[in-house]
């Protein structure tokens, strides 16, 4: 039976808590930091809390680095990963390879983004919508995340034989995860990024094995090749949104086409600068049930509901609750409707 475009979908089992209060919210995340082996300090003041965001960013952007990091989602096989980065005038210059499996490259340059796939002698290259990657998780304006999550002081702790300083990032809200991550003693370059969820699951991590600070690293600026662009700005928009969850604005509208898709999709992403959900619009060719989906620790969620004409699906690294508020807040605009 199909579903109209109001109607509630269907829950997988839930992970943790959806509706939480205040004292509830922070003691589960304090025992969740506690675990990873963190000191439950008092919150930092505003302001120093924004100037350990902001330092942490910028030393992802701003350093000389290489060494290679071990990365794991959910509870999948750990993958190693080389990175080096080399600052440039206006930005950043930056190679992420995959050790392990297929030959997987990501280069971030002034020009954009690409990832590189190389399978039975052939170059696969297809541009990315986003430039980040570990060590660069924190958004240029990293102080905006202070308004966003509680920031504390942990443990000092050591990451590749180097000292840092575990800092601990609580979301103030049911919209975003929490993370725990440790900043290099001198630079405040992350070494650790741990993503976890308020029930004290750890949903992602990032550490590194080794690196090696200050050397601009070999071969990061090695030419990349000429593709077309996949991706082009919507002009006119079939759905619109009510309200967002707090923090969040829409970074990106494009239309193009996915992998094994004939046709172009609409592909907008939201953010808080550290949480990304993605939303994608086509036409609906038939009745859409509205269904929910979630991966196994929860760390995914998905909504596909019927608005208007078309099939949505907003998908992300998210909680349940900014998921289903940015997918219960999506309505039909008149056909033609300029951004």
């Amino acid at each position: 039976m199909s579903a109209g475009p109001g109607a509630s979908p269907r829950s997988l089992p839930r992970h943790g808590l959806e509706r939480r209060g205040g004292f509830l919210v922070r003691a589960a995340w304090l025992l969740c930091l506690a675990s990873l082996g963190a000191q439950a300090a008092e919150p930092l003041p505003p302001a120093e809390a924004a100037a350990w965001l902001q330092r942490m960013a910028d030393a992802s952007r701003r350093l000389a680095y290489e060494g290679v990091f071990v990365f794991q989602h959910g509870d999948s096989a750990m993958q190693s990963l080389r990175v080096a980065n080399r600052p440039v005038a206006s930005g950043k210059d930056s190679r992420l390879t995959a050790m392990d499996g297929l030959q997987r490259e990501v280069r971030c340059t002034q020009g954009g983004s690409l990832s590189l796939l190389t399978e039975g002698g052939q170059v696969r290259a297809e541009r990315r919508l986003n430039s980040r990657h570990f060590p660069d998780l924190l958004p240029a304006n990293a102080a905006a995340l202070a308004n966003w999550y509680s920031v504390r002081l942990g443990e000092a702790s050591r990451v590749a034989g180097l000292d840092c300083q575990e800092v601990q990032l609580e979301p103030r809200d049911a919209y975003r995860w929490g993370y725990l991550l440790c900043a290099e003693k001198n630079t405040a370059l992350p070494l650790k990024a741990v993503m976890v969820n308020e029930a004290g699951h750890t949903l992602m991590q990032y550490r590194f094995a080794e690196i090696r600070l200050g050397a601009p690293p070999k071969n990061v600026a090695a030419p990349l090749p000429e593709i077309p662009a996949t991706a082009r700005p919507v002009a006119t928009e079939s759905v619109g949104v009510r309200s967002l969850p707090p923090g969040f604005t829409r970074i990106t509208a494009v239309k193009r086409k996915l992998p094994n898709r004939g046709d172009e999709v609409e592909h907008w992403v939201f953010s808080d600068g550290l949480t990304h959900i993605s939303l994608f619009i086509e036409p609906a060719r038939q009745p859409v049930e509205s269904v929910r989906g979630q991966s196994k620790l929860g760390m995914i969620n998905m909504l596909t509901r019927q608005v208007g004409p078309m099939r949505t699906t907003v998908l992300g690294d998210a909680p349940w609750p900014a998921v289903e508020a940015i997918a219960m807040s999506l309505e039909a605009r008149p056909s033609g409707a300029p951004r």
